[in-house]
C-alpha cells in the first residue's frame, strides 16, 4: 500500500508540474501575421517568458455579530405613535380616466413621519407592494392597466415592521380603447 501512495504522489507532481515546465513561443510568418504557441514551428521562433501571475490576498470577512435578544436602542427610543393614516385624494370608490394610466395619489398621517427613526410610506395596490420607502405623502403611477385597484399605505419602521395602514381605497381606472374593424 505505500508503494501505491509513494506512486501516486509522483504521478501527481509530474503531471501537475509539467504546466510549470510549459514554454511560450512567439513567430511572424511571411504575411507579417503575429503567432503564439507552446511549441514552436521552426527554429525562428522566439522564446517568452510567462508573465508573473497576478495575486491578491483573500480579503477578511468581518465577523457576524451575535444576534441581539433585546431591541436596539434605537427601537428603545421610538416613542411616534401613530394615530391616523388616510389616503385624502382620490376619494374611494373613484373613477379616473386616463388613456396612458397614469394618476397620483396623496396620504397624509398624524403626527409626521418620523423621518429620524428611518421610518417610511410603503404603498400597495391589489395586495402587492408597488411603491416603497416613500418619505413624502404623495406617490405616482404609470402605465396601471385599465380596471379596479384596491391601495392602501403604510407606516413602516427601518426593519419593515408596519406601525400603522390605511383603510383601502379603490380606484377605477378606464383607459380609452379603440376597436380596429378587420378589413373585408
Amino acid at each position: 500500500m505505500t508503494k501505491f501512495k509513494l506512486l501516486s504522489a509522483l504521478l501527481c507532481i509530474l503531471f501537475n508540474s509539467s504546466n510549470a515546465l510549459a514554454q511560450m513561443y512567439k513567430w511572424v510568418d511571411k504575411e507579417g501575421n503575429i503567432s503564439y504557441s507552446d511549441q514552436p514551428p521552426y527554429k525562428g521562433a522566439e522564446k517568452l517568458d510567462a508573465p508573473a501571475l497576478t495575486t491578491m490576498p483573500a480579503t477578511a470577512i468581518p465577523k457576524k455579530s451575535p444576534a441581539k435578544a433585546e431591541p436596539e436602542e434605537d427601537d428603545k427610543k421610538e416613542v411616534t405613535k401613530y394615530t391616523e393614516l388616510k389616503i385624502t385624494s382620490p376619494q374611494d370608490d373613484a373613477t379616473i380616466r386616463d388613456n396612458s394610466g397614469n394618476f397620483s395619489i396623496a396620504f397624509s398621517v398624524k403626527p409626521a413621519l418620523d423621518s429620524k427613526f428611518e421610518h417610511y410610506f410603503s404603498v400597495s395596490m391589489n395586495g402587492k407592494v408597488v411603491k416603497n420607502k416613500l418619505t413624502s405623502g404623495s406617490a405616482s403611477f404609470s402605465n396601471i392597466d385599465r380596471g379596479t385597484h384596491k391601495i392602501s399605505v403604510s407606516v413602516k419602521n427601518k426593519s419593515g415592521k408596519t406601525l400603522l395602514r390605511s383603510k383601502s381605497v379603490t380606484v377605477h381606472l378606464h383607459r380609452q380603447v379603440v376597436i380596429r374593424r378587420q378589413p373585408r
